[in-house]
This record gives C-alpha cells, sequence and structure tokens, in this order.
C-alpha cells in the first residue's frame, strides 16, 4: 500500500480513545476508606493482643507474689518453732546434767527461758518416770502437776514415742490442762541409756507447752494475710499424711494450689494455701484504654490521608495518560516481523520512511536493551493484545533517545491478520515520574532515618545533604554538606564509615552499625560541654533506590544512645553489687578470688579471709524492724569499707553475714592489724532513726572467724568453711572476739 502523508488518515486508522469521564461514573468503594479500616482493624487487633499479654503478665507476676508471700510465711513459722524445739533440748540437757535438780533449780533455769518469750510460752514442765513433776510458772498451771502423760488419751502416743524414738517431739496443737489450746514440745533427757550415769537419772523427758495462736501471730498466719486463705495439716508433726488442725475459713484443701512443708525438729507440718483473687492486680489505667482509641484513630486517619494521596497522584497520571493519548502518535501496521504501513507522524519521529516488507527490527529505532521486552525478535505472529502497553526508549530523528508507551491492538489489514502499533510519546510524563520516584524515595527515606542526625551520603563519601538534629543545631555556612567523610573524620574511621556505604549501595539493604565519636562532628557553630565528650551512636543506614542528584547515596541516621549503653553498663555494675549495701556480692566475691589469689602465689604470699557474724542482731529487727535493721547494716558496711584497703573486698553474704578478703599479704602479722581496724568499726555506738520514736544509739560486737589461703584451704569454698567453723567457736564461747581457723594466730600489731 502507498504511504499516505495525510495526517487525516492516520488519525482515522487509531482506535477512538475513550473519554475519561466515562470512566468515573462507575459507583465504587473509595480505596483509601478501605485501607483505613483495614489498618484500624489490624490496630485493633494489635491492642488487643498486647492488652490481653499485659493482663496475663499481671496476673502472674501477682501470683508469683503470693507464692512468695506463702514461702515468707513458711519460713517465719519454722523460725517459731524450731526456736522453741531448741528451748526445750536445752532444758532436758540441763536436766541430764542435774539428776538432783531440785525445785527451786528448776524455777531459775525455767525462768531464764520463760522470761525470753513469756507470750509464747504457757508452761515449761519435767517429768519423773511418767509423771508431770515440775511446772514453771506454777500460777494457774497447778492442774498438770501430777498428770500421767503415759495414760493421757491425747498426750500419750507423743509420750511413748519420745520414750522409744529418744528424738524431740512436736505434739498437737492440743488442749492444755491448764486451760487453751497449746503446742507441746517434749524432749529426752536420757538420749542414750547405756550411759552410765543416766542410770541414776530419774527425769525422762522436758516439755514446753507453746500457745497455739501466738505461734500463729509471730509467724504472719493471724490475722490472716489479705492475699492467702491458709490451713495447716499434721497433727502431732505427721506432715502431709496427718489431719488437717488449723483451717479458719474451711478451704478445700484438697485442691489447694500451694502446699508447702513446714519442716523443724521434732517433725513435719504442711501449709495449705488459696490465693485470694485481686481484680485490681490485672486493671490497667485509664490511659491505657485511652491511648487505645488515639492511636486508632491516628492510624486510620494516617492510612486514609496516604491512601487519598496516592488516589489523587493515580487520578493526575490517568487524565495525562488521556491527554497524550489523544495526540497525533507515531502509529505503525505490522503483520508478523514486517511493516505494511507508518502514518506521517512516525515518519516526523524517526526521520524514516521504511518500506512495505521491510522488518521492524531492521529500522534499528527501538533500544536494543528495550527489545527483550516486547515479542521475540520483533515477531508480533503470536502475540496477544496489549492495550495497556510497553514502555521503551526510541531513537528520534534528532539522534536523541525518547520514551514511548508501545501499544498493540489486532486488526483487520486488506484481508490479513496484522497489528497496530501507536507510540505514545511519554518521555515528558516518565521524567516527572522519575522525578516524583526520587522525590518520594527520599522523603520516605528521611521520614524512616528520624529523629537524630540523618545525612545523605553519596558512594564517593560525599556529604550531600544534612538533616535532622545535625541540621537544626546549625547555622547553615557551617553545615558539613558538601564535604566529604575523609574531611570530617579521622581517617580509621572515614575508612570504616565509607565502607559500610560501599556495603549498603552494594547489597541494596539497611545495614546498621554502632560506634562511639564526638558529637560535635556534624555539629556546627556553637556546641555544648555534651557536645565535646565522646558518645555512642547507633546508625541505620539505608540505599536510596533512585540515584539522588545524579549519584547512588545512602540515608546515613545517627541516633545518640549513651544514655541507654550507660544504663547497660549501670544495670551489669548492679550484678556484681549488695542491693542494700552498696558492698560486692557472692557473685562478685567468686569472681575477685582467682585473681587475688594468683596475685599472692605470684608474690609467695598468702590471703587473709575474715567471716564475720553480727552479735546479737536479731532484736535490733524485732524491736525496731527490719527498716531499721538495714540502717544498721548500711552504717556498719561503710564502716567497713572506710576501714579497709583499696584492694580489699568487702561482701554481704546476706542477713548479718559479711566477709572480707584481703589483697595479698607478706606477713600474717597483717591480718592482725587489719582485724584491729575492723573491730574498730563497732567502737562507736550506731544511731538509728526508728519511724514512730526519737534516734536511738544501739552498740554492736561481732565475731570473727579468719582462714588464710594457702594453709587453710585452696578453694575459696573451703576457706570460707574453715573461717565459718572458727566464727561458730567465737560464738560458742561467748561472741565478740577472733579465732582462726589455723592454731597459731597472726600477732597484732599498727601500721
Amino acid at each position: 500500500m502507498p504511504q499516505s502523508t495525510d495526517t487525516t488518515e492516520g488519525s482515522e486508522a487509531r482506535p477512538a480513545a475513550q473519554p475519561a469521564d466515562a470512566r468515573t461514573t462507575e459507583p465504587h468503594i473509595s480505596g483509601p476508606v478501605v485501607a483505613a479500616l483495614i489498618a484500624g482493624l489490624l490496630f485493633a487487633l494489635l491492642f488487643v493482643a498486647i492488652d490481653q499479654g499485659w493482663k496475663q503478665q499481671m496476673a502472674d507476676r501477682y501470683q508469683q507474689a503470693v507464692v512468695s508471700e506463702a514461702s515468707s510465711l513458711r519460713t517465719q513459722l519454722e523460725s517459731v518453732l524450731n526456736g522453741t524445739v531448741h528451748a526445750t533440748i536445752g532444758l532436758a540437757a540441763y536436766a541430764y546434767v542435774h539428776p538432783d535438780l531440785t525445785e527451786d533449780d528448776f524455777d531459775r533455769a525455767a525462768d531464764r527461758l520463760y522470761r525470753s518469750q513469756p507470750e509464747l510460752i504457757r508452761s515449761l514442765t519435767l517429768a519423773r518416770g511418767e509423771i508431770l513433776a515440775l511446772v514453771y510458772p506454777r500460777d494457774g498451771n497447778e492442774d498438770a502437776i501430777g498428770l500421767n502423760l503415759a495414760e493421757h488419751p491425747e498426750q500419750g502416743a507423743s509420750y511413748q514415742q519420745v520414750l522409744e524414738s529418744r528424738q524431740t517431739v512436736v505434739a498437737g496443737p492440743w488442749t492444755l490442762a491448764q486451760g487453751g489450746r497449746g503446742l507441746l514440745v517434749r524432749a529426752p533427757v536420757l538420749t542414750d541409756p547405756e550411759d552410765p550415769p543416766a542410770l541414776a537419772n530419774p527425769w525422762t523427758l522436758s516439755s514446753i507447752a507453746l500457745d497455739f495462736e501466738t505461734i500463729l501471730s509471730k509467724a504472719g498466719l493471724a490475722p490472716r494475710p489479705p492475699s492467702l486463705q491458709l490451713a495447716l495439716r499434721g497433727l502431732d508433726g505427721t506432715g502431709a499424711d496427718g489431719e488437717v488442725f488449723y483451717n479458719p475459713e474451711q478451704i478445700d484443701v484438697a485442691s489447694a494450689p500451694l502446699a508447702l512443708d513446714v519442716s523443724f525438729a521434732g517433725g513435719q507440718w504442711q501449709m495449705l494455701a488459696h490465693p485470694v483473687p485481686n481484680p485490681s492486680a490485672t486493671e490497667r489505667p485509664a490511659a491505657w484504654w485511652v491511648m487505645g482509641v488515639v492511636g486508632l484513630l491516628a492510624v486510620s486517619g494516617y492510612t486514609f490521608r496516604v491512601g487519598e494521596g496516592i488516589r489523587q497522584r493515580r487520578e493526575a497520571l490517568t487524565r495525562y495518560q488521556a491527554l497524550v493519548n489523544r495526540l497525533a502518535d507515531a502509529t505503525l501496521v505490522v503483520a508478523g516481523r514486517r511493516v505494511l504501513w507508518a502514518n506521517p507522524a512516525f515518519t516526523r519521529m524517526t526521520g524514516l520512511s521504511p518500506d512495505p516488507g521491510q522488518t521492524l527490527s531492521a529500522l534499528g529505532v527501538i533500544q536494543a536493551d528495550d527489545r527483550r521486552r516486547l515479542p521475540p525478535a520483533l515477531d508480533f505472529s503470536m502475540a496477544l493484545e496489549d492495550p495497556r502497553g510497553r514502555e521503551i526508549r526510541v531513537h528520534t530523528a534528532d539522534g536523541a533517545q525518547r520514551f514511548h508507551l508501545l501499544r498493540w491492538v489486532p486488526i483487520d489489514w486488506e484481508g490479513q491478520r496484522a497489528f497496530l502499533l501507536s507510540f505514545v510519546d511519554v518521555h515528558d510524563n516518565r521524567m516527572l515520574f522519575d522525578a516524583l520516584s526520587e522525590a518520594r524515595d527520599l522523603q520516605d527515606a528521611l521520614f524512616e532515618a528520624m529523629p537524630g542526625d540523618a545525612l545523605v551520603i553519596d558512594d564517593t563519601g560525599l556529604v550531600r545533604a544534612v538533616f535532622g538534629e545535625a541540621r537544626r543545631g546549625q547555622a547553615p555556612q557551617h553545615t558539613a554538606a558538601g564535604h566529604t567523610l575523609a574531611e570530617l573524620l579521622p581517617d580509621e574511621v572515614a575508612q570504616r564509615f565509607s565502607g559500610v556505604v560501599r556495603r549498603a549501595l552494594r547489597e541494596g539493604e539497611l545495614q546498621e552499625i554502632q560506634y562511639r565519636l564526638q558529637a560535635s562532628v556534624f555539629h556546627g557553630g556553637e556546641t555544648s560541654p555534651s557536645m565535646e565528650a565522646t558518645r555512642w551512636y547507633e546508625a541505620r543506614v539505608r540505599p536510596i533506590d533512585a540515584p539522588f542528584e545524579g549519584s547512588s547515596a545512602v540515608v546515613w541516621h545517627a541516633l545518640d544512645v549513651t544514655e541507654r549503653k550507660q544504663l547497660e553498663d549501670r544495670m551489669q555494675a548492679l550484678a556484681w553489687e549488695d542491693p542494700l549495701t552498696g558492698t560486692a556480692n557472692r557473685a562478685a566475691l567468686d569472681r575477685a578470688f582467682p585473681r587475688l589469689a594468683a596475685r599472692a602465689d605470684r608474690k609467695e604470699g598468702q590471703l587473709a579471709l575474715l567471716f564475720i557474724d553480727l552479735d546479737r542482731f536479731k532484736p535490733v529487727n524485732d524491736q525496731y524492724g527490719h527498716a531499721v535493721g538495714d540502717e544498721l547494716l548500711r552504717q556498719l558496711a561503710q564502716r567497713l569499707a572506710s576501714s579497709l584497703r583499696s584492694d580489699d573486698l568487702l561482701v554481704r553474704l546476706g542477713g548479718d553475714e559479711f566477709i572480707v578478703l584481703s589483697a595479698p599479704l607478706n606477713r600474717r602479722e597483717e591480718a592482725g592489724r587489719l582485724i584491729e581496724r575492723l573491730q574498730a568499726a563497732f567502737r562507736q555506738p550506731f544511731e538509728l532513726h526508728p519511724g514512730h520514736m526519737e534516734p536511738v544509739e544501739e552498740s554492736l560486737s561481732c565475731s570473727i572467724g579468719v582462714a588464710f589461703y594457702p594453709r587453710d584451704g585452696q578453694r575459696l569454698a573451703d576457706l570460707m568453711m574453715a573461717a565459718d567453723h572458727a566464727m561458730y567457736r567465737v560464738k560458742a564461747a561467748g561472741r565478740n572476739d577472733v579465732s582462726y581457723a589455723s592454731e597459731a594466730a597472726p600477732e597484732s600489731g599498727t601500721e
């Protein structure tokens, strides 16, 4: 067919474009609205999941607190019972060594035990054979004198058990002959019948009757703790297999979730506990729900705004494309690979007038790299219709390359199946789209990088832009933009930063790095003292997909995490400290001992380990409360620490026990001077401040056991055991003294 130069004919060969208005009349649900609803639903589901997790965590924490409280009550109950059991054993031992014990002698010995806890002890008795012969106090207990223990319906079993087992027995609680309900602690006088002196001893056993209600009060079981319902089982110390003897609230003992064994010399009880539900323990504050509502509205609103912006940009692009489609576009008619016809616009665009039958590939108008997006070998014989088109680059008559949208639709051309190819010039639109993409990608990168310092760095290490705190805190003439990393940073740091930039660009993925740097490096103008110090930064390096100002670049976002690092260092330090006194703890002692022992071995020296136990510290807690006792321990720790050398280590093991591990000593006599300084810390009384009364002064003493490395042990555990045994020798001898694990003690002196 002859080539036509009439633009009217060319335009008639093109399908008429549908008006843009015809595509907007169909009703549809707004995409931004749907996106906002979906985002709001996802946020609501996430918020509910977090809320339920938080509620479960609070419930678990309350459960743990209840279990801890139950364990503490069990410990207090064991302490009360064991203290009385030991007193009973002591009374039996007194009767053993005094077989001719008179009533006056018994009264004097019993009075000392009675006056220690008069509200707890109901009576102290001594049996001659089966008969209760001696009772203290006598007033109110006259009915118990002469009682036959073997024939008593409730107490006979425990009496026989003491005689047969020769062990201490805790019986009851039973109704006492002198009135009330009590617990009987019985200890045999004759623990070894084969001992010749024991054959002439008329005494069989000693007993102490305890007021059961007072035991419950001292152990914290009465009145009941608000978070627990309690019961006790194990009548006569029979433990979990015994009867329930205390159940004031009639709880179901079979289903009790907590069952704790209460062990004491002479028997065992079982404490059963039901936690009391506490709805307030899992109650979330009102601000939490307000935050959820505000978050839901914020997420939905932000999603709607973003979706609306995308929709508006797409509509603008559609209108632009409709405008371009109405222009006179370059058009070809092809059958297979051959060109059948070209309109004048094609000639104007390319400067070529193809002959009929010439192949499309021979024209060379399509950029070679873009041919892979079209049918192979530009053969349209088997191609499917593509009304959306493919974007390609076309060589134009002026030697340039312009982007075109190539569309093809099937037509009937002179009785044969052919395709109408239209080249829509979208070069300007493509450039605009690239610019919008570049701006949008940069905007996303900056949004992702804020807050903190954000830099745009290209692949040569040149800082092209500065955002965030670095830009807000400086004058324009001091900006780092326009300088390379090598100009701003030390060589080693600049090379490291450049390597991170290159890796981010090479892998096309976000990179993370932590480093220390002087804060004023990227901050010009006036700097604060905090900027002059070296600070920790956490950087996220994100590659920008599109070229920035013609170059490959990244956004380097640096966030100051100095305070977080300092907090982490502090938390690590706390792992080695006693939280009450600030001294070292057992873990710090385990870590320090090998180091000090190695130093002592190198110098052929030795170490001194001092085990310090306070004398009669418990009455301070009982009289003034544990808060005052803690204050005393803190004051004492300060005094002891000031008495040590810089390399000596002060450790609090717990309670009122301390350990001092000395630095290497050349002579054992140096330990004597160290002990003198430690004992001097106890010479002045301690001023205490109980909350309910005026300040008081309390004086304390201590018992010290000393062991030497390597003589008394080469392992820390061996040294501690040796020093502990030495300290208990001091306790047994009357307290307030020093004892050495080795026989020979070092001579004291003054430094």
